[in-house]
């Protein structure tokens, strides 16, 4: 069988190198099944591209797997055109959500071998069994392959059509002293992270899910999560379980029945979700069966605007769970996102105010994250000459601070536009402020954020970019 090493890149905050506070989630999934049908695997995680290129030097597979994100793509093509320079017999294989959204360009640019189009487990599984017969590799479902210098993008592999099938999550490859105590150092309780489905029912055009979930959301069945939860908490004692999946409240009866089976466990439990989708009941049921956390994408305080990027939240029944959550004292975090291409002023300030408003009802925690158009989204189509691909963490403050001694190309970066309002400057103390304020709890108006558009000039030499963007 074929030795295959999983490698999860070091993530990219501007300056800084390093890695998550949780396990890579998605590696874990395919290393638990790969490593069931019999090849030799081995899940490496490093915080830096140099510590990456010489662990996988010194270990020599057939094959290295890479995840591809936006936020790391350009440390994981380091390490590819690294790794080759020193052992270009290495097979490299791509996967993750750029691959799948753009297969052709990752796999071309960033000098892979291979790709994996979405649910990977059994296109994995067919590569690495059938690798020294290439005549096999057109007949691979889901598999991108290079051929004379040509990218071959086969069809689309059907989804795993039951979860149960799969098997549970072997943790024990991965360091968990570290994460747990990087997530005590956040405040979070040592965490063992799950999913419970795969997929989503909404289809939010700024959102990559609509791409790689194209099906209907798939579910673990009530007692598969219970089964597997039970072993993960005979490894990890006193854990909490930390649920990954995009909307874990959708499917009503698929909860109920799980509330019920969990609430004699005595655990204590995370999740993600849509705030309409909950209510005082419900709540209460997910509370006396151990719910402590819960996050929720907001993205937008406009109405409007909720309904043309079709998430369709209805922002009354959020207020009104945030009110009976904190009566709860669940902890609650809330995302939102600004700089929409044909955002107005009038909307940014709506988003702030509504986040303010959470706050005061006793919202713990928030992130506000400048919009970035993934190529493949109905977004990014609806707005093809977009300029923005931003890039910045304008939400962190020591990234702000970064900002104020860079580079001239950093500072015609950032004099550029991030959309018709506002240059990439400009976004970063608009966002910069909306934090501030929110801490706060104090509302924002027209008038001050107009103020605090026009007095961020540009600080380049150089003309406001006013085409569309180009990446690197």
């Amino acid at each position: 069988m074929a030795r295959l090493l999983i490698v999860s890149p070091p993530l990219h905050f501007e300056q800084h190198l390093r890695r998550s506070f949780q396990p890579p989630l998605n590696l874990l999934y395919l290393y638990a099944y790969i490593s069931s049908r019999g090849h030799e695997v081995e899940l490496l995680e490093c915080a830096s591209v140099d510590e990456t290129v010489a662990a996988i030097i010194d270990r020599s597979p057939d094959f290295v797997g890479i995840p591809l994100y936006y936020a790391s793509l350009e440390n994981t093509f380091a390490i590819v055109t690294r790794t080759r320079q020193r052992s270009p017999d290495i097979r490299m294989i791509a996967g993750g959500p750029c691959l799948t959204m753009e297969p052709e360009r990752m796999i071309r640019e960033g000098g892979f071998d291979f790709g994996v189009l979405g649910e990977g487990e059994e296109t994995l599984h067919d590569l690495l069994s059938s690798a020294p017969n290439e005549e096999a590799w057109s007949s691979i479902k889901g598999l991108v392959f290079m051929r004379d210098g040509k990218a071959i993008v086969n069809p689309l592999r059907p989804p795993i059509a039951s979860l149960d099938a799969l098997p549970f999550l072997d943790f024990s490859v991965v360091d968990n002293d570290y994460y747990f105590s990087f997530q005590q150092k956040m405040g979070i309780p040592p965490t063992v992270f799950l999913n419970s489905s795969r997929g989503c029912s909404f289809r939010c055009s700024y959102c990559c899910t609509p791409v790689l979930w194209p099906g209907p959301v798939r579910r673990y069945s009530p007692q598969r999560m219970i089964d597997e939860i039970r072993f993960q908490l005979e490894r990890f004692p006193g854990a909490e379980i930390g649920f990954c999946d995009d909307s874990f409240f959708s499917d009503r009866n698929w909860l109920k029945e799980f509330l019920r089976l969990v609430k004699p466990l005595s655990i204590k439990f995370q999740c993600i979700g849509r705030a309409d989708h909950l209510n005082p009941a419900v709540i209460g049921e997910l509370v006396d069966s151990g719910l402590t956390y819960i996050a929720f994408g907001v993205e937008t305080g406009n109405s409007s605007r909720q309904t043309r990027l079709h998430k369709n939240l209805d922002l009354a029944k959020l207020v009104a769970t945030m009110k009976e959550l904190s009566r709860y004292q669940v902890k609650t975090k809330c995302f939102f996102m600004l700089g929409f291409p044909d955002e107005t002023i009038e909307e940014i300030a709506e988003t702030i105010n509504l986040a303010v408003t959470l706050k005061r009802l006793g919202m713990n925690l928030f992130s506000i994250f400048p919009v970035t158009l993934y190529p493949g989204t109905e977004l990014a189509r609806q707005f093809p000459t977009s300029h923005f691909q931003c890039g910045l963490d304008a939400h962190l403050p020591e990234i702000i601070r970064d900002h104020l001694e860079i580079s001239q190309a950093d500072q015609e970066r950032l004099d550029s536009r991030f959309n018709a309002l506002l240059t990439q400057r400009q976004m970063v103390e608009v966002v910069s402020f909306a934090w501030e304020m929110i801490e706060k709890a104090e509302t924002v108006s027209v008038d001050e954020l107009q103020h605090l558009i026009n007095r961020t000039e540009p600080q380049s030499s150089a003309p406001v970019v006013t085409g569309p963007h180009q990446e690197k």
